[in-house]
């Protein structure tokens, strides 16, 4: 099998939108190893994905110490070594210029890639089902409106949901929630999300490992216009909060 390389150090929520183009790869030969960050092994978002060799981890560009700029450059020269080893290498820093498309199609643009199908995929293993049966035993609303990253997302819902959503069992893993970090497995967490009677969110990977799994979402909070991480099939999201305001 043919070898790829790609330099992807966005977060897990761009992750999930990144596996129409690993499958697209894989599906034309390539076993790929994907430069990214810690958090994505951590996580163990991919361990279960059959489109991937290895991780390889590069730092945050956001949150080094070295300068978002000066953090690129050393990621991009660190790829740009290792390409040589392979049949098939691109980056996909993400250019400003594209930033009235939709994520997946400026990745598609940056790696050069024509991916026709942009269903998305998580990857969950039988283990990470058996880890939140104990948290099943009645319905349940779940909820990440507070993140622990984008803080211009964050929304709290508790008056919301208390005004439009039956009086049920709340499962919050927002930042410094109770539920928060609560799995070594995210997958662990998507089910979760999966297994709810209601789903309230804000824009972050929830949004798009529901999609993914084909779950309708109550809620998708926006702190800001950032039509460009959308779900695509609206049809999932039965209401939509921007900026403070309603708009569907």
């Amino acid at each position: 099998m043919k070898k790829a390389l790609i330099l992807y150090w966005h977060g897990l929520g761009d992750v999930i939108m990144l596996t129409p183009h690993l499958r697209h790869l894989y599906n034309q030969g390539y076993r790929i190893d994907l430069m990214c960050r810690i958090a994505v092994r951590k996580s163990r978002l991919l361990n279960a994905c059959p489109y991937i060799n290895k991780l390889i981890v590069v730092e945050n560009p956001w949150r080094s110490r070295l300068g978002f700029k000066r953090q690129a450059e050393l990621n991009i020269e660190l790829f740009n070594r290792m390409k040589g080893d392979y049949d098939w290498a691109e980056a996909s820093p993400r250019n400003t210029k594209q930033i009235k498309r939709h994520k997946i199609d400026m990745t598609s643009a940056e790696l050069g890639l024509d991916v026709k199908d942009r269903k998305l995929e998580v990857f969950i293993p039988k283990n990470a089902e058996f880890e939140v049966l104990k948290y099943m035993k009645s319905d349940y609303i779940f909820v990440q409106t507070v993140l622990e990253f984008h803080a211009y997302h964050d929304w709290d819902a508790t008056e919301w949901i208390k005004e439009n959503l039956p009086p049920l069992r709340i499962i919050d893993l927002g930042y410094k929630k109770e539920f928060h970090m609560a799995f070594d497995d995210i997958n662990s967490a998507f089910v979760l999300a999966r297994e709810a009677v209601y789903r309230v969110f804000s824009s972050g990977v929830f949004v798009h490992a529901c999609e993914a799994m084909g779950c309708t979402m109550d809620v998708v909070n926006y702190g800001r216009a950032d039509r460009k991480v959308w779900p695509l099939e609206q049809s999932k999201v039965l209401r939509i909060r921007e900026k403070g305001k309603w708009i569907k």
